[in-house]
């Protein structure tokens, strides 16, 4: 009986390891299954993103080549140079690799050119803009009673439509004319239908309800009503015109170039020079005041790149500006600046220190503050991206950074 529950036991471990060696088999070859279906996903993945980017690439090409011949591009020129440069970055990118930040870079050439070509075939007063890009909540409404419907890439404006921004959707629009406006959060606008000026040409412009906008004009001047006031921008400009409903007060400011106001109260006139503000309070109009100048970004160069391994903070440094009490950042995961990791104005010192907690591509941009609370123009927006190590694909991952510590006093 011993001797027989002995080989019984043998045999009840022995037929114990062979299920286990099946069942090890099992998972070993659902894992190899399951990974090299992950690999070639990637592969997949990886040589789709390309073969978009290289059709975006090539659309571009062809759009600036179409434009060249254009003779009205004239009117166009920065725009079309904006454009060029984008589809020169998205270029090097391609070559480095970095796929997404190519796609990214053409399409918005994409976006501009094909603006540019429909605004040169589309002179007609019915159609005033078109949208090139839009981030978050951004609607548009037909005339007074029209429906609010989603705005999206390439739609055309009418004369009489409303746009409308939430508190996190901003908007690029082209006029017809070449100017480019960026809509920004909490924003209602109304584009206006086109009028005959003195000069025998058609005159463009937007009344501005609430919020504030940005513009930079071309080869045209642009104006922007509010409900005290007209501002005109002249050519070759950069501008802001803000407007608070509730204290019925108006901001005008010339960041590049010249504007100037009009009171619609008393038909009192402000010329405003570069780097000069003017505040409607009630039908007045205060007198120029200066702005602070734009920051310069010390570091990190632009388009800079830094691994996880290697350290989890990034130091952005910029030169002080003269006058500047304070100082605004923003950083985002997207160039409109929609949606904030980080947004501050309460910054004393010349830099900051931010905690790097995942990949991602973002861009920051900084401005000054004088000792009177006003706002000067935003820097040049710098770009710098995360991976996790050198070894790491270039793919879209998470986008997380924080700022660390505080260094507002």
């Amino acid at each position: 009986m011993v001797a027989g529950a002995h080989n019984n036991n043998k045999r009840y471990w022995y037929k114990v390891s062979v299920d286990a060696v099946r069942a090890w088999t099992s998972v070993l070859m659902l894992l190899t299954i399951f990974g090299g279906g992950f690999v070639g996903y990637r592969l997949l993945a990886h040589h789709l993103l390309e073969r978009e980017v290289m059709l975006a690439l090539e659309e571009a090409d062809a759009l600036v080549k179409r434009l060249q011949q254009e003779r009205g591009i004239t009117g166009y020129r920065e725009k079309f140079a904006t454009a060029k440069s984008e589809l020169t970055k998205a270029r090097e990118h391609y070559r480095n690799g970095e796929l997404p930040d190519a796609l990214g870079k053409a399409e918005r050439s994409r976006s501009v050119l094909s603006s540019i070509i429909d605004s040169m075939r589309n002179r007609s007063p019915s159609g005033e803009a078109q949208f090139i890009t839009t981030k978050g909540g951004v609607e548009v409404r037909r005339g007074e009673r029209g429906e609010w419907r989603p705005a999206r890439g390439r739609m055309v404006v009418y004369g009489g439509d409303y746009i409308k921004t939430s508190s996190n959707g901003s908007a690029e629009i082209m006029m017809v004319d070449g100017t480019l406006f960026t809509v920004r959060p909490s924003t209602v606008v109304l584009v206006n239908r086109a009028r005959p000026s003195g000069q025998g040409q058609l005159r463009r412009s937007i009344a501005l309800e609430s919020g504030w906008v940005n513009l930079s004009t071309a080869n045209a001047t642009s104006r922007v009503t509010t409900p005290k006031a007209e501002a005109e921008v002249r050519q070759r400009s950069e501008a802001m015109v803000s407007y608070d409903a509730r204290k019925g007060e108006g901001k005008f400011a010339a960041f590049r170039g010249a504007l100037r106001v009009v009171s619609k109260e008393d038909d009192s006139v402000r010329e405003v020079g570069e780097l000069q503000q003017v505040v409607q309070a009630g039908g007045a109009i205060s007198k120029p005041k200066p702005v602070p100048g734009p920051p310069d970004p010390i570091s990190p160069k632009d388009n800079s790149e830094f691994y996880l391994e290697g350290s989890r903070q990034l130091a952005l440094v910029w030169r002080p500006v003269k006058g500047a009490e304070r100082y605004a950042l923003q950083v985002s995961g997207n160039r409109l600046f929609v949606d904030n990791i980080i947004d501050t104005e309460r910054r004393r010192k010349t830099g900051a220190t931010l905690g790097l907690r995942g990949e991602g591509t973002f861009v920051w941009r900084v401005a000054a503050f004088d000792g009177e609370s006003e706002r000067g123009p935003w820097s040049p927006v710098q770009r710098f991206r995360v991976l996790a190590s050198k070894q790491t694909s270039r793919s879209q991952g998470g986008s997380r950074i924080s700022e660390v510590g505080s260094e507002e006093g």
